[in-house]
């Protein structure tokens, strides 16, 4: 792959900064002038390997984590790595020779040295989002490691993963695709987010760049758009946004009168109007800034949330937003003098996911449901080989508060396991979680830290017909058929007129394996789904959404 460059985009020189300790100037997120000359370099020793078994996922920040790596020298403040020190293990990177004077430091600052390890190897700078190693979850439940040509002149830093992988004994998965950790966000759920930096880097190969994100990552849904802020110049998105859950989205909000005002609303309406991996659109929440404040910049690492501050009148209200936006978390906010808008917590830090992930994916249900006729909820959940699993349940309430009632989950093979929530009467809100458990003492909910945080929801009508159905809009569904099927299933539907309809189809993981707009002629006639040779057996919802209607249909694929 030919590596391209926008250097009037990218070429960034900025005053220097020195590290907390005061021992080395800190390279900029940027090139320096001098980097630009040896733009060349980059990739050279990139040596691609094949892609990793076919079902890999690529967990979301907010997924189960077990440390919090950072660089020595550092460009964090000592109360973030007090904090962190306080919830999980902080790896430092650093050189061997550095352990003293880390330890001093740290202990001087009041970090918990008992969660403090160390990584030893050589870096140029301290960002380790950028050239961190991007954790994947294997089909088998196991760990393996993505890594990319990091966009920036520094060979020791892109040695990072490999060096990882080599020591923790784990795969390594190399594509010669050029990328930073800075300018993406994954979903946990086959969908991804970035600006076109990632296109513009590699050639503007647009379909090359998406199927290396597909047979290394697993994302099959990968969202690009341009990047809105014009006083940025690394064109990361995580400058303006960031992912809260599988379905909601912070974004910045500027001021009218700021330059980048309009491109970034245009940019927050294009995620509106994005369907997220829970069937709907994304839910974008807005923080202040006036241009001069990064705060999406953040990092969720479990039920804490580490927010920069700017020593700024809007610091209060941004905490407020990720405290309303994220009930049960943790909220904690840390002012420094080295945080820039588009360079801040996140950028300096990347999350060591866990290595033996209990891992937990369904598709919520739709939002309006019969009266009186039992909900169907399905869900993969696996866990690492080495550990079993112990329990998996539903648990749901009828209303808005009280106790839940749990149902265990019934195994269908290959992670999946279903349960019908029973039919309640037209009119009331139904609320569940999913919880599972393996005999290594890991307990998981999805939503993650249910009950504590939200629950997934559904409205039954008082009619018997979920309103938001399509018998309500002149469409008659009938069932998915054959199944299960083999080569093709439909879906037969009459139709008072020609309209059109979204027809997305998700395995048990709530991956989006394929997804079309198919019209639907006035009369009778069906919607076909043909899987591709590649697609695995295994239970699929299909789901057909219209201008006012869904409709949601299991099927079974075998081969």
């Amino acid at each position: 792959m030919k590596y391209a460059f926008l250097l009037l985009i990218l070429a960034m020189t900025a005053s220097a900064e020195l590290s907390v300790c005061g021992t080395e100037e800190l390279l900029p997120i940027g090139f320096t002038e001098e980097e630009l000359t040896r733009l060349h370099e980059i990739g050279v020793n990139t040596v691609p390997t094949a892609p990793p078994p076919d079902g890999t996922v690529n967990p979301a920040e907010w997924d189960p984590a077990t440390g919090v790596f950072i660089r020595w020298p550092l460009g964090l403040p000592y109360e973030l790595i007090v904090a962190f020190s306080q919830e999980t293990t902080v790896w430092v990177i650093c050189e061997e020779s550095q352990q003293g004077s880390v330890e001093s430091a740290f202990t001087s600052a009041g970090v918990n040295m008992s969660n403090v390890d160390y990584f030893f190897a050589t870096t140029n700078s301290i960002w380790v989002r950028d050239y961190g190693p991007w954790f994947v979850l294997l089909e088998d439940g196991t760990q393996g490691i993505f890594d990319y040509v990091y966009n920036r002149p520094r060979p020791d830093d892109d040695q990072i993963p490999v060096e990882v992988g080599a020591a923790w004994g784990i795969p390594v998965y190399i594509s010669d695709i050029v990328h930073t950790g800075g300018n993406y966000m994954s979903s946990g759920f086959g969908q991804a987010m970035s600006t076109n930096l990632v296109y513009d880097e590699n050639g503007g190969n647009e379909d090359w760049v998406d199927s290396q994100m597909e047979i290394y990552l697993g994302i099959t849904d990968y969202v690009t758009m341009d990047d809105p802020l014009s006083y940025v110049t690394i064109d990361h998105i995580d400058c303006w946004a960031k992912m809260l859950s599988p379905d909601r989205v912070l974004v910045l909000q500027l001021p009218p009168s700021h330059p980048s005002y309009a491109a970034l609303e245009t940019a927050a309406d294009l995620l509106a109007g994005t369907q997220s991996p829970y069937g709907g659109d994304w839910e974008v929440i807005r923080v202040a800034s006036s241009g001069s404040e990064g705060y999406t910049n953040s990092l969720i690492c479990n039920d804490h949330v580490y927010i920069p501050l700017f020593g700024s009148s809007l610091d209060a209200a941004a905490l407020d937003v990720y405290d309303t936006a994220m009930p049960g978390y943790t909220i904690e906010g840390f002012e420094h003098s080295g945080w820039l808008p588009d360079d801040a917590l996140h950028c300096r830090t990347r999350n060591v996911m866990d290595s033996e992930m209990l891992f937990i994916r369904h598709v919520p249900v739709a939002d309006e449901q019969p009266a009186d006729i039992p909900v169907t909820v399905d869900a993969r959940i696996t866990c690492h080989p080495s550990n079993a699993l112990t329990g998996h349940s539903v648990h749901y309430r009828t209303g808005m508060s009280g106790s839940f009632t749990e149902l265990g989950m019934t195994s269908t093979g290959s992670d999946s396991f279903t349960a019908d929530i029973p039919g309640v009467i037209g009119g009331q809100t139904v609320q569940y979680y999913i919880a599972a458990a393996d005999d290594s003492g890991r307990n998981e909910s999805l939503p993650r830290f249910a009950p504590d945080t939200w629950f997934f929801q559904y409205q039954t009508s008082a009619t018997g017909v979920a309103h938001g159905g399509p018998a309500a809009h002149g469409i008659d569904i009938g069932s998915a058929g054959p199944n299960p099927f083999r080569g093709s299933v439909s879906i037969p539907y009459t139709a008072s007129s020609a309209t059109a309809a979204s027809v997305t189809v998700w395995d048990i993981a709530g991956r989006v394996v394929h997804r079309e707009t198919a019209e639907l002629e006035g009369g009778i006639g069906s919607v076909y789904w043909m899987p591709d040779e590649d697609v695995p057996p295994g239970l699929y919802l299909i789901r057909l959404d219209g201008p006012e209607w869904s409709a949601t249909q299991r099927v079974t694929l075998i081969r």
